[in-house]
């Protein structure tokens, strides 16, 4: 505990007593100083060891440790380095200046000094260490008291309570302002009034399972208002047990999370549409349409729900795909747009496009990104492990990669490029077929061709 307008323990350090006994006589003149000495630095770090100090007043030029080494050891110590020093010293270059600040002192007074201005020195730094302490000392117990007060305020936020068929016998103000009911009309109807069309009857089924047995369930649910609009939050719903550890009651803390949600599903929604963009930057560099781009997301959809990836993995796959080939804006012209076969120095070069693609985004730390830098580099690689740029095989090559590799393949053979023209259907299954197994995953394969309608719409769709 912090004592107000105690006595500050001051301590002189100078291999000179004449020295100590002059500061000390300036500073017992004040009556607002204890204080003591030590005549060497080895001393003084045992003075340190004896009692806390306010202030230390450090002579440099001392035999043995001297005065720079012995701030050092003060400032490296955790229990003293916040104690502030001041050195005193008849040395007044600049050099001398410099490494005293440098090892961790406050100022730098020279000798012989003046009273008045040690005294105003010592007087300040010695309040400002008191303020630091007793700020300090306000925050570890501000600190203390706010973690007795987060669960009154947070449990306030926006409080319901409910029986145990679900019907509502209590709720707080910021429960009506965020549901837009007044209390009369939400005491006695069930919580279920609430409910959204939006969130899967799986989710409130996971929720009354949980807490009937006892359980706290936490989680984001949508909600809908009175007015028809729609809000979020974060619920805390805990089971009330009687003596008996039978539940009496269920109460359900909530967090607004609207603002947080939206703004979330807003940078999604320009995160998407930047990297949509620049796919097809990247197809317009090449001379193609952006609707490729468009296409392979799409397809690659359609595959990944077949595969059974997870409704997240699906949807990051969508969003990412369109960066398959950004990597061919560093490809020169005269390789990119060739009308004709390329040579083998040609094709080497050709084939960085994945490499590049890979260093585009592969030093972001945003999942999205990482993700468009992961297709890019494995979307050439082929099942047998014959592709580039890495020569992987199998399972080796994401699933991403992999489907990628197909949907891109089967877009690029049934549409016109500047270096063929389009194939037909049939041409183009008879070619995927042959590769069933080479270049593509066989599992693929099939999934492409049981949902070829499905592609067909896409592509038909999207026929530019």
């Amino acid at each position: 505990m912090v004592i107000l307008n105690k006595p500050r323990n001051v301590l002189i350090v100078d291999d000179n007593l004449k020295n100590i006994q002059l500061a000390a006589n300036i500073l017992k003149s004040s009556g607002l100083y204890t204080i003591f000495f030590a005549t060497s630095g080895e001393h003084a770090i045992e003075q340190l060891e004896l009692r806390e100090y306010a202030l230390i007043l450090l002579d440099i030029n001392m035999p043995g440790m001297d005065g720079y080494e012995t701030a050092k050891m003060i400032k490296s110590n955790e229990r003293t380095k916040k104690t502030p020093i001041i050195f005193l010293s008849a040395n007044t270059n600049k050099d001398s200046i410099k490494k005293s600040f440098e090892c961790g002192g406050e100022d730098y007074i020279t000798k012989p000094f003046n009273e008045t201005e040690l005294l105003h020195r010592v007087k300040t730094h010695i309040e400002l260490f008191c303020a630091k302490e007793r700020l300090q000392y306000e925050v570890d117990e501000a600190n203390t008291l706010l973690q007795q007060y987060k669960l009154v305020v947070d449990m306030s936020s926006s409080v319901s309570k409910s029986d145990l068929e679900g019907n509502i016998t209590y709720v707080n103000d910021n429960f009506c302002k965020l549901s837009k009911y007044t209390k009369e009309e939400l005491l006695g109807k069930n919580h279920n009034i609430f409910r959204s069309p939006d969130v899967d009857s799986s989710v409130y089924k996971e929720l009354w399972d949980t807490i009937k047995s006892k359980k706290i369930w936490n989680g984001v649910i949508k909600n809908r208002a009175k007015d028809g609009s729609c809000y979020h939050f974060e619920a805390t719903i805990m089971p009330i047990l009687d003596q008996n550890g039978d539940i009496i009651e269920y109460i359900s803390v909530r967090t607004d999370m609207t603002k947080e949600i939206l703004l979330r599903d807003d940078i999604i929604a320009t995160q998407k549409e930047v990297i949509s963009t620049l796919g097809e930057l990247g197809e317009k560099r090449s001379k193609e349409t952006g609707d490729h781009v468009t296409r392979v997301a799409l397809f690659g959809e359609v595959l990944a729900k077949a595969y059974g990836c997870s409704s997240e993995e699906i949807e990051l796959l969508k969003m990412a795909s369109p960066m398959h080939d950004i990597g061919k804006v560093v490809i020169p012209d005269a390789i990119l747009l060739k009308p004709s076969a390329l040579t083998n120095e040609e094709f080497e070069i050709m084939k960085k496009h994945t490499l590049y693609g890979w260093e585009i985004f592969n030093k972001s730390t945003h999942h999205l990104l990482q993700t468009s830098a992961l297709i890019a580099y494995t979307h050439h690689e082929k099942w047998d492990g014959t592709g580039y740029p890495r020569g992987l095989s199998g399972e080796d090559i994401h699933i991403f990669g992999r489907i990628t590799a197909i949907s891109d393949v089967f877009d690029a053979l049934t549409h016109d490029r500047i270096y063929k023209k389009a194939w037909s259907i049939e041409e183009t299954l008879e070619f995927i077929k042959s590769e069933r197994g080479k270049a593509f995953e066989p599992r693929l394969v099939d999934l492409l061709i049981e949902n070829m309608n499905e592609i067909i719409d896409i592509k038909n769709f999207y026929n530019k």
